[in-house]
């Protein structure tokens, strides 16, 4: 058998996690995860609560304040109470100087209106997931990369200087899809330049880039204390990333199942002449088109959502992964959002709950690696519930160790989540990786609106 004909998946195994363009790559395309997590919960802080009373007339004429934080005194001989009226609050300002809650009156009746923002941006990552995932599927990762970062820019600083609270949460849902477009392609894009054995401590370094924007988060947060200029401050770079991301190129991948052999071979020796190929090629076009014709249908697949329930093999890795998507998002988001719970500095509790995380999904990947990756998701998962239904028995005055108990569940969820994307980048074929990213997405929604 000729040798081009045997040789391209060992020509594309070859490399090394440290060869020039491998390591380029994942250092470039990890570069936007860094705050592409923030704003997933931001939140935590522009919609921060600060201390408010009711202020009035008659509240000025009492020593004490009434209990309840959303009634006023009826008259300054009684002690009995009424509802306030909005625009009669006053928020003690000192810790944030401004917040979306502030500024729009957002509590007592109005309450609901704080949840309504962040199940609308996860509105938008269901959507994005939908939309992206396809686009990519159609017009390529690196494309959609592109597009993305655009998006979260211009919607991101568009939300920072919204005049009213339905155009921040338009602009909030139209970031959410950026961002969730942003994150399931650039994993995918990654996954499809790695080599296979490398793939998990990629997964680490990446998985680890998504927590370290939880740490970015609080200090940016405590040198920003007003909403608009932190929400702007956090959505500007997402400008200058497209001038990076432009030199990665589009998936060889991707494009040898689009037919585009020529495209794939230029970038594959691309790569191999920044590898130090001496001829600058190691793959040729009679290895990729000798590769489609064994695998016509693959070749010349249309990808649609039912894609992922058109075998009994599909339908048992489509159900099951939805499942396991569930429970990590669902779990991990609940987590995350309500952490101000615990009654600490907000800024020291989003320190720890990040820092918590690191070192739980290096072991969880390391045992991906070593171990398998089903078992890997299935001990995160597992070990998660425990610790959760642990905190639930924990009294609540031991406050320390209920919050050390729900930070660990965190973090594993977390782990399940990253190993998650690498166990269904390699399950899933190619040009179903982006449809199946909408299953995970519609469980953030689900948790997002129960609120």
């Amino acid at each position: 058998m000729p040798k081009s004909v045997i040789t391209l998946r060992d020509a594309l195994e070859k490399d090394k996690l440290c060869s020039p363009f491998q390591l380029t790559a994942v250092c470039i395309l990890s570069t936007p995860l860094f705050l592409a997590s923030i704003h997933n919960i931001i939140q935590i802080f522009t919609a921060a609560v600060p201390p408010y009373h009711c202020q009035s007339n008659i509240t000025l004429e009492k020593s004490y304040l009434p209990q309840d934080s959303c009634t006023r005194y009826i008259s300054p001989l009684s002690n009995d109470t009424e509802p306030c009226l909005q625009g009669e609050r006053t928020y003690d300002l000192s810790l944030f100087t401004s917040t979306i809650i502030s500024e729009w009156d957002l509590v007592c009746e109005r309450e609901w209106m704080k949840e309504l923002a962040q199940s609308t941006y996860m509105a938008g990552v269901l959507v994005g997931a939908i939309v992206h995932g396809s686009l990519a599927d159609r017009f390529g990762r690196r494309t959609v990369i592109l597009g993305c970062l655009l998006q979260i820019a211009s919607m991101g600083t568009a939300a920072a200087f919204s005049p009213n609270f339905a155009s921040y949460c338009f602009f909030r849902f139209m970031t959410g899809m950026g961002i969730c477009g942003l994150i399931i392609n650039d994993l995918g894009l990654t996954m499809e330049w790695i080599p296979k054995k490398y793939r998990p401590f990629v997964t680490i370094i990446q998985g680890t880039c998504l927590t370290i924007g939880q740490l970015i988060l609080p200090g940016m947060a405590y040198a920003v204390p007003d909403w608009r200029w932190l929400q702007l401050s956090l959505s500007l770079p997402f400008l200058i990333f497209p001038i990076i991301i432009w030199w990665v190129p589009e998936s060889y991948r991707w494009l040898a199942i689009k037919r585009r052999s020529q495209q794939a071979l230029h970038n594959l020796n691309r790569v191999a002449r920044m590898n130090g190929e001496k001829d600058g090629t190691f793959v040729t076009l009679e290895m990729l088109t000798h590769e489609n014709e064994k695998n016509p249908k693959k070749a010349s697949f249309k990808s649609t959502p039912l894609g992922l329930f058109r075998t009994p093999a599909m339908r048992r890795l489509t159900i099951s992964l939805s499942m396991s998507w569930f429970s990590s998002s669902f779990s991990f988001f609940a987590i995350a959002m309500d952490i101000q719970r615990f009654g600490f500095s907000l800024y020291l509790l989003q320190v720890i709950s990040g820092s918590s995380d690191i070192p739980i999904r290096i072991l969880s990947t390391i045992i991906a690696a070593y171990v398998g990756r089903r078992f890997a998701v299935s001990l995160s998962l597992l070990f998660s519930g425990v610790f959760i239904l642990c905190s639930l028995a924990i009294p609540s005055d031991l406050i320390v160790l209920q919050l050390s108990i729900t930070l660990l569940a965190k973090g594993l969820l977390g782990s399940s989540i990253v190993c998650g994307y690498l166990y269904t980048a390699e399950l899933f074929p190619t040009e179903l990786r982006g449809q199946n990213s909408t299953c995970k997405k519609k469980k953030e929604l689900e948790y997002e609106t129960k609120l």
